[in-house]
């Protein structure tokens, strides 16, 4: 496993597999930027601080995190929540992938299709058993699906004129979309920077250094893929930068099911775990892609919603403050109001406006 890395890559792969679905068009609109950049600060980064801390103070995976931490804090078993919502987040994430790349492959080759004549459910099931069997290498393979995605990007976008965005008037669904943006596309709550950080977080932690200069890498990464990924997301996507991409995404959606495969079979076995895996697995991939991506989007927030609220109201303050080492007091109390105040409050917002969007 690429320990020190995965989570740079992580943090550079998904803004670009989400941001075109997420956010279409918006980089046209100046107070979507503005608000994004609003989002990524003041709820992605706190909560990539707690997800980090929660790392260093379990040293083990979120699954096994989870239920040590709940029992340090006498806490309610539900709280381990979090450990099955970051296990199904990645499963949908690997299985809108493969649904994604059956729909574009008919749309983008359609006489090929027409004259083999796969339905595309079946094209969605054939890629997700390809996603499986290159999940058996692990993360080998998640620094080439980022590079691949990126030229599959950089191709769109050479065959794409870029417009200087203007100022709109900001809306509801744009703030929805914005914190989406910030967490979803980032992985931010989904346990993968958990997973990634287990085994350098804890070191950090022992050598009584403060997690911030580890973190604030990860989310500049973030902020600067995301940019990027918002400006692909008007790009014109061609046979070429499809393929490219397909192939990235094809390679980051095996290292998810790696993901939770191993969070599986350390909770229930190695039989069970990859049972459920491959049954949950091809199951997703024949749900409509756009079904898929409300469900990836709730379950994420609802995700994001308990870790925000574990960490700033059940986990013990000295806990956490003595895990974060901040280098005041002044940091660790504005990291504890924005996590148990403004965090949720901006995700429950962030909920109305995508309920709004949906039902008109």
């Amino acid at each position: 496993m690429l320990h020190r890395y995965t989570v740079f890559f992580v943090a550079s792969s998904l803004p670009l597999l989400f941001a075109s679905q997420v956010a279409p068009n918006m980089a046209r609109e100046l107070d979507f930027w503005l608000l994004w950049f609003v989002a990524m600060v003041l709820v992605g980064l706190p909560v990539l601080f707690a997800e980090f801390a929660l790392s260093a103070r379990s040293a083990a995976t979120p699954w096994q995190g989870m239920q040590k931490l709940t029992r340090e804090a006498d806490a309610s078993l539900v709280w381990r929540i979090f450990a099955v919502l970051s296990v199904l987040v990645a499963i949908l994430i690997a299985s809108s992938i493969s649904a994604r790349i059956a729909v574009g492959a008919v749309s983008q080759f359609p006489d090929v299709f027409r004259t083999v004549n796969v339905p595309t459910l079946g094209l969605a099931a054939g890629v997700s058993v390809i996603a499986l069997i290159l999940s058996l290498l692990k993360a080998r393979l998640l620094p080439v699906g980022m590079l691949l995605i990126l030229a599959g990007s950089v191709v769109a976008l050479f065959d794409s004129s870029v417009s200087v965005p203007v100022l709109t008037a900001p809306s509801l669904g744009e703030w929805a979309q914005a914190v989406v943006l910030a967490l979803l596309c980032v992985g931010v709550g989904s346990g993968l920077y958990w997973f990634g950080g287990v085994s350098i977080a804890p070191s950090l932690m022992q050598a009584k250094k403060s997690l911030t200069g580890y973190i604030l890498p990860i989310w500049l990464t973030q902020l600067i893929f995301g940019a990027f990924a918002l400006l692909a997301g008007n790009a014109l996507v061609g046979q070429l930068s499809f393929v490219m991409t397909s192939l990235g995404m094809l390679l980051i959606a095996a290292f998810l099911l790696y993901y939770a495969g191993m969070q599986l079979m350390a909770r229930f076995g190695m039989i069970i775990g990859v049972v459920v895996t491959l049954v949950l697995c091809m199951v997703l991939s024949i749900v409509p892609v756009q079904a898929l991506l409300m469900a990836l989007i709730v379950l994420s927030l609802v995700a994001v919603l308990s870790l925000a609220i574990f960490s700033g109201f059940v986990m013990k303050i000295s806990h956490l403050r003595k895990t974060l080492n901040f280098g005041s007091e002044l940091r660790y109390n504005l990291w504890r109001v924005l996590v148990r105040i403004i965090v949720p409050i901006a995700i429950i917002v962030a909920f109305v406006g995508l309920v709004m969007q949906w039902l008109i």
